[in-house]
């Protein structure tokens, strides 16, 4: 494994697969107000947005900063990303190619109350997050890559990407030191960088 790259890209890609199927779960089970709430809750009696949060605002064309200032239907448009289950785009990723996880079912779980979806796994070296890991410049460059990666599109057909989501930040946690070779030596002796 190395210096852990391929086991940083896995795990920020099904950290992603988590968050879309969480999202949708909630925004399933849950009313306009308490998506709100959870997503901008207060805290010592105040709310504030994240930077990503107001990336999102800003995507939706929503120029406020007080998170106490968004009418009812700005909101609704902030908390809701309305993903058409259909139109998941995304995989989960294992470090291996088995061939009875290339097409599973979801969600299967009493809990998680008939969320269930057709989805599947990838083999990790072949996900979209390891073609931003050798494509990236720098690590500003693979963050802004790593948010504008569309995951699924909505019920209007727009696409949702990984900022909507709000993991971005958590993926570049993950994947930090995996922007960096590794020192490996060669047969001969010599050291040589890998990536």
């Amino acid at each position: 494994h190395l210096t852990g790259d391929i086991h940083a890209v896995s795990a920020a890609n099904n950290l992603l697969a988590a968050q879309l199927d969480a999202r949708m779960f909630h925004e399933a089970t849950q009313k306009d107000e308490a998506l709100y709430e959870r997503l901008v809750p207060r805290v010592k009696g105040t709310r504030k947005f994240s930077t990503i949060q107001l990336r999102r605002l800003a995507k939706l064309g929503i120029e406020k900063t007080d998170p106490d200032s968004l009418t009812s239907e700005e909101r609704t448009r902030f908390a809701r990303l309305d993903i058409d289950p259909s139109k998941v785009m995304w995989n989960r990723v294992v470090d291996l190619n088995d061939r009875f996880l290339r097409n599973i079912t979801i969600g299967q779980s009493p809990t998680e109350k008939g969320m269930t979806r057709q989805t599947g796994f990838t083999i990790s070296v072949a996900s979209e997050i390891m073609a931003i890991l050798a494509l990236a410049v720098d690590l500003s460059d693979a963050k802004e890559r790593l948010a504008s990666m569309v995951v699924a599109l909505d019920r209007k057909g727009n696409p949702v990407t990984a900022d909507d989501l709000g993991v971005t930040g958590a993926m570049m946690v993950l994947l930090r030191d995996a922007m960096e070779p590794t020192l490996l030596q060669t047969l001969e002796g010599t050291p040589v960088l890998v990536h």
